[in-house]
């Protein structure tokens, strides 16, 4: 599969998070010296990379 170099687009992400699963992820995001928005939008690119991944590999 081939991709080419696009500029990104700019979507709207709403998260509904159970308050535990908040209090977690703002500890790892302050442990990775990150801000809320840039560690969602790492976390949701990671997780979008990892499926690419295991659809590649099926």
């Amino acid at each position: 599969m081939e991709f080419t170099l696009k500029p990104p687009a700019k979507i709207e992400v709403k998260l509904l998070l159970h308050p535990h699963d908040h209090d977690r992820a703002m500890a790892i995001a302050k442990a990775a010296n990150l801000a809320e928005r840039d560690f969602y939008a790492l976390a949701i690119h990671l997780g979008a990379a990892q499926i690419l991944r295991s659809a590649e590999s099926e």
